[in-house]
């Protein structure tokens, strides 16, 4: 029987398998408590480039990323979600069963293409999907879905740690939970549909046709991956950097940064629920004020060593992170040209997975050229960068006059 597509839009086990896909979206996030370990096994090697560790699934997200499109249209969305799930669960583990430098680089960039898969088609599933209302509620709730994945990534990450870093890898099996949601709650009908195309066929059925149009792009777009480049590079100083600077100066043990990190994460789901009731009041200044409060937090973060109050601060943060990445996200819908959503997205994901992997060695340099590069410097430097993204996000205001958010 073909399935009512006008009645599946309206299901909640859609809205619970599409968000299933969010759920555990920057889980290499939670292994960062482990760098000061990692440090010390593999002393022969930089402090850049065992940072790389953690950052080095970029590599592998950008390859998914520009072939999660074509993957798709060949085999379906759902599918290559599924995908992208069993391959990063399997290569996420193997640090732990073979904890030596170079079999952990490859299979974190092959856990970085599998998340690929997965993640690009979270932001396209929504919206694609849904609009007005409903999706930037779901563009915010998978801020939050993510984000309460994050945290408990983290948390059972902080007890693993207790154990030895390797133990930490562990937690990649999880991924195995969205990958059965999926499997159940999102119909294969979807693979290629899209709300703004979708037409009433003669027996009353919602159906798209938009699948064979032709995808492009333009600058808005890439202006935007830029954005998102930029603000992601920056705010990764505090997965590169937070757990080195509670360990070097003194403040608490690695289990501790973890724990501190995950209250960056756990404030980013209550954000990512109230998205859309906070974009309502502050309207087109929600980034610019978002990129302030995470300035201030992140300078007040480096110059404390008192740990209820690092604690607030990373939880102002994370907030107000939570707050910047759905509204940034929002603007898909402005300036992705008609039935080109996959291709926006995957151009901003890429973007994004660039800055995430340049962001040690952006760091590495800024700690070169002003001769500091103790790991609060660098989270100076961090929280004084989003002060520069402020004064760009007011001239594209005033240069872009139809954004709302």
């Amino acid at each position: 029987m073909a399935l009512d597509v006008a009645k599946a839009l309206k299901s909640r086990t859609l809205v619970v398998g599409v968000l299933s896909m969010s759920l555990l979206m920057s889980a290499s996030n939670a292994i960062s408590g482990t760098i000061p370990a990692m440090k010390e096994a593999f002393s022969d090697y930089s402090t850049a480039n065992v940072e790389l560790l953690t950052t080095v699934p970029t590599i592998g997200t950008m390859v998914g990323t520009a072939l999660t499109g074509i993957f798709a249209n060949v085999i379906g969305r759902k599918k290559i979600a599924m995908a992208g799930f069993l391959i990063s669960a399997i290569a996420g583990v193997i640090p732990a069963f073979f904890p030596y430098y170079w079999p952990i680089l490859i299979s974190r960039m092959f856990f970085g293409f599998g998340s690929a898969l997965f993640v690009t088609l979270s932001v396209s599933y929504i919206t694609d999907l849904y609009d007005g209302d409903m999706q930037r509620k779901l563009l915010g709730w998978r801020q939050a879905v993510g984000n309460l994945g994050d945290a408990v990534l983290l948390f059972i990450a902080s007890l693993l740690i207790t154990i030895s870093w390797q133990s930490t890898y562990l937690i990649f099996f999880l991924l195995l939970i969205p990958m059965v949601l999926v499997g159940m709650f999102i119909p294969k009908e979807f693979d290629n549909f899209s709300i703004r195309s979708a037409v009433v066929d003669d027996e009353g059925h919602m159906v798209d046709k938009s699948a064979s149009q032709k995808q492009t792009t333009n600058w808005q777009v890439l202006w935007l991956a830029f954005i998102f480049l930029v603000v992601s590079m920056i705010y990764n100083v505090m997965a590169i950097k937070l757990a080195s600077y509670v360990v070097d100066e003194g403040i608490g043990s690695a289990s501790l940064a973890t724990l501190i990190f995950s209250f960056l994460i756990v404030a980013t789901i209550l954000s990512g629920v109230v998205f859309d009731k906070i974009a309502n009041v502050t309207k087109r200044m929600t980034v610019t004020i978002s990129e302030v409060i995470i300035g201030v937090c992140f300078i007040a973060t480096a110059l404390t060593k008192n740990v209820p109050l690092m604690f607030a601060l990373v939880l102002v943060a994370g907030f107000a992170w939570g707050i910047i990445n759905p509204a940034l996200t929002a603007r898909f819908v402005d300036y992705s040209p008609a039935h080109s959503m996959n291709l926006t997205t995957s151009i901003v994901i890429i973007g994004i997975n660039i800055g995430y992997l340049i962001s040690p060695y952006f760091f590495a340099l800024t700690a070169r050229i002003f001769g500091n590069d103790s790991a609060g410097f660098a989270i100076i430097v961090g929280g004084a960068l989003y002060f520069v993204m402020v004064v760009i996000e007011l001239v594209t205001l005033k240069l872009d006059k139809k954004l709302t958010v």
